[in-house]
């Protein structure tokens, strides 16, 4: 059972709580019922498919995860789950998401297709581009927060969209610079199967640093525009959110350029105690932002 997991990658899952954002920003959760569910189904959807993503990217990538030192222990690739074994459960879970995924609608639905395609071009083609990878994570996961919008019939807002594309290129750059910094430990130069040298690493340290500050720069802007003024009653209080997205995006690269990102960069944000606590500041200040104090 605990190979079956780690090859569906169900810790994976937890990136999927994007779906959840749109709600979230929309500060609609107390009116929203229908929407939980639906978010909920919309869930249980993406991680089906996105498991199954993940299956058929290993049988793609089988011989270069061999040659890797850390993939070389996933199931598929050390044997432990046979490669038909995972073809089939992988098949499995790709239907039950996508039948799961039409019951939440049709642009939801439309959503979860683009997803699976563009998943599996990166996964074929795009990952091996230097530049164009970073860009594709990105589009991934601002997917699914435009998925969360259509799953709970909130529109996303351009100012939403801005931030989120540049906040997870930033992330992207890290999973990057991470992967490069446990490879020159490990006394090689060239990552296996990716675009990228040791020797990229500064250029990886200013793009995604600098992507970053521009989600910093996004969110700034969008607190001194008309539209906060909609569903913000204390819009001045909205300006405390800026340090803890600058000690987010701090604390990742601090942690990255140290060694010690030893694993995907979104997972890294949802484990890491003094990032969730900001984050929970974070959330408060947008909270009173929103109501005000009375």
């Amino acid at each position: 059972m605990n190979n079956w997991l780690k090859q569906l990658r169900v810790h994976q899952w937890v990136k999927n709580l994007l779906l959840f954002v749109p709600l979230l920003a929309s500060f609609k959760f107390f009116e929203a019922t229908p929407a939980f569910l639906f978010l909920g189904l919309a869930f249980v959807s993406f991680s089906l498919v996105s498991s199954a993503v993940y299956i058929f990217n290993d049988v793609l990538d089988l011989e270069n995860d061999r040659a890797h030192s850390l993939k070389r222990n996933r199931p598929m690739a050390s044997g432990k789950i046979s490669v038909g074994a995972g073809l089939l459960v992988g098949i499995a879970s790709l239907l039950i998401g996508l039948l799961v995924g039409f019951f939440v609608g049709t642009n939801f639905f439309i959503a979860v297709l683009a997803y699976l395609g563009f998943a599996f071009v990166y996964s074929i083609w795009l990952k091996h581009w230097a530049l164009v990878d970073v860009i594709s994570l990105a589009g991934l996961y601002t997917l699914r927060v435009i998925a969360g919008g259509f799953a709970s019939g909130i529109e996303v807002s351009y100012w939403l969209l801005a931030f989120s594309i540049f906040f997870f290129l930033s992330l992207a750059w890290v999973k990057r610079y991470a992967e490069l910094e446990s490879i020159q430990k490990s006394g090689f130069t060239q990552a296996v199967g990716r675009a990228y040298s040791t020797t990229d690493m500064p250029l990886i340290l200013a793009f995604g640093a600098s992507s970053g500050v521009l989600a910093v720069v996004i969110f700034a802007l969008y607190l001194d525009s008309a539209a906060i003024r909609v569903d913000y009653a204390l819009p001045q209080v909205g300006w405390l959110a800026i340090p803890f997205i600058m000690y987010l995006v701090g604390r990742m690269w601090f942690k990255a350029h140290r060694g010690e990102m030893n694993q995907d960069p979104l997972l890294y944000l949802f484990r890491d105690w003094p990032t969730i606590f900001t984050v929970v500041l974070l959330a408060a200040s947008l909270v009173i932002a929103h109501l005000g104090f009375g």
